[in-house]
């Protein structure tokens, strides 16, 4: 049928079955017109946020988690220093704990 390399790759990775799964949950969610399709209506055209955008966002809430349970900035930074290996400034920290869904 000719997949494209990377859904080839996806599919190995999640196996056949699930691939099969996923594809029919795609295309019936283009038929709802919920993801588009080409102007032809051959191809599903989706869009999905990078991987690295949900690694900032489970960051964030793992420290906005830290400082809600009451561990001052220095020590959220070294903790995301050694369990993450990212320099996180003191003042994101104390941006993200100030956020409404953390108390100070």
């Amino acid at each position: 049928m000719g997949l494209p390399a990377i859904w080839i790759r996806v599919a190995e990775a999640i196996g056949y079955d699930n691939f099969l799964q996923m594809w029919r949950i795609l295309d019936t969610a283009a038929e709802l017109r919920e993801i588009r399709r080409s102007e032809n209506e051959s191809m599903i055209e989706v869009q999905l946020r990078r991987y690295s955008s949900f690694q900032r966002y489970q960051r964030n809430r793992w420290v906005e988690d830290l400082a809600r349970h009451g561990l001052p900035s220095a020590a959220i930074q070294r903790a995301v220093k050694l369990r993450l290996g990212e320099q996180l400034d003191r003042s994101h920290i104390r941006k993200l704990a100030k956020r409404g869904r953390v108390p100070r």
